[in-house]
């Protein structure tokens, strides 16, 4: 399915597949298994193992320039989270960062950029859930945009709040 210089999405962010095969050195739990050996394209120092027979939804294509663009334009058309229990919220947003589906991280963004604002002018702080997965949705988003504009992730991060109040 994929291949060596594949640009990938997996649960640590965007990755360029730099290996197919066995794990040199791993033993034998490991014999006899493929593995893709993925680099974060943003943390050089490390690597990340994942194996080929494993979940098909660990790995999907990284978006190229004209998805991010199609993206960029739905935004003021997705619709907020707009869950008010917060065990709910949490799960929410934590299927959503599972997902690695690019417009519910969006979602969460959006949804966050107005709860905040909302919560502000009500003289409160954003809470510590809403801000750990904004904070992830935000890192996991713009990395990918990043990379696929050519652009760095301030310069995404500006283009999606400018979408975001978009009317």
């Amino acid at each position: 399915m994929f291949s060596v210089g594949d640009t990938v999405v997996c649960s640590n962010g965007v990755c360029r597949i730099e290996k197919i095969g066995p794990l040199a050195g791993m033993g034998k739990s490991v014999s006899g298994r493929s593995y893709y050996t993925l680099r974060p394209c943003f943390d050089n120092a490390a690597k990340i193992y994942v194996p080929v027979d494993g979940d098909d939804n660990a790995l999907r294509f990284a978006l190229g320039r004209d998805e991010v663009k199609k993206l960029m334009s739905e935004i003021k058309d997705l619709d907020q989270i707009n869950i008010s229990d917060e065990k709910k919220r949490e799960l929410e947003y934590k299927n959503a960062v599972n997902s690695k589906d690019p417009r519910k991280l969006i979602r969460i963004i959006k949804t966050m950029y107005y709860r905040r604002k909302s919560r502000i002018e009500s003289g409160k702080k954003s809470t510590a859930i809403d801000e750990r997965y904004f904070r992830i949705a935000e890192n996991r988003l713009y990395e990918e945009f990043a990379l696929a504009m050519g652009i760095d992730r301030e310069e995404v991060k500006d283009c999606i709040r400018n979408n975001i109040e978009k009317k």
